[in-house]
């Protein structure tokens, strides 16, 4: 079997891989005569999940070399036991060294170029307002909203609500109405709510989802703190190994 991905199809190759990763450990790998088929169980059997990716999808496929029977096989996903990065002044080098199973090493060496210190000036204790809640309880409350969605406004409502409502950019020759989203969370989901009825941000869907997803494989609790309308908004997580800061 020998198949080529290019462009784009890497990205989505790679994203069906991490999918099948959260439910099994190990990788079925198939090629057939309608395309390349990726299959995992989990270790009870009790989940099952296929991708079957058309020969199209790929630059080049073939499944079987003439006169050869199509082969299968099985791999692990989850092989790497320890990362080794370091950096190499003379060489201009960022060396990072995969430590699998079975004594597997892979060693990746990437070029590199000098560089200024990237350092935002913020500070989330300047800011009025605050609230604290897993990433969890965040993920669920976003989940409505459409993909598509660049924007959704965060304020607070009558009796302490935290209302998640989608935004969209009011147009003076526009006639058609666009479809609003809302969902409102009880005070009693925050571990912490610091902020005034009224009050009320705007920032990016996309970016805060992808936040969300890091925080809820870690299980994590994010902050947002934030000021006046204009003003940037700060998201953090926070654990005794880690310390992330979103502006």
């Amino acid at each position: 079997m020998k198949c080529l991905v290019t462009g784009g199809n890497v990205k989505v190759l790679g994203k069906a891989v991490h999918s099948l990763s959260r439910i099994g450990d190990e990788l079925y790998l198939e090629p057939l005569e309608d395309g390349l088929s990726l299959r995992t169980v989990n270790s009870s059997r009790s989940a099952y999940a296929c991708f079957l990716f058309a020969p199209l999808f790929f630059q080049q496929y073939q499944a079987a070399t003439p006169g050869q029977d199509l082969l299968r096989c099985k791999i692990l996903m989850k092989t790497v036991e320890k990362c080794c990065i370091s950096l190499n002044g003379r060489s201009s080098r960022l060396v990072v060294q995969l430590h699998c199973k079975f004594g597997v090493r892979k060693t990746h060496n990437l070029s590199f170029q000098d560089c200024e210190s990237l350092q935002a000036v913020f500070d989330p204790a300047s800011c009025p307002h605050m609230l604290r809640a897993p990433a969890r309880v965040l993920g669920e409350a976003v989940l409505p909203f459409s993909p598509a969605l660049a924007e959704v406004t965060l304020g607070i409502g009558r009796g302490r609500r935290v209302i998640l409502r989608s935004y969209h950019e009011e147009e003076a020759d526009s006639t058609a109405k666009a479809m609003v989203t809302e969902m409102c969370l009880g005070e009693e989901d925050f571990q912490q709510l610091q902020a005034q009825e009224g009050v009320a941000i705007t920032f990016c869907l996309k970016e805060f989802r992808g936040l969300l997803s890091f925080a809820e494989s870690a299980n994590l609790n994010l902050s947002i703190h934030f000021d006046a309308p204009g003003r940037p908004a700060i998201f953090t997580i926070k654990d005794s190994l880690l310390d992330g800061h979103f502006v």
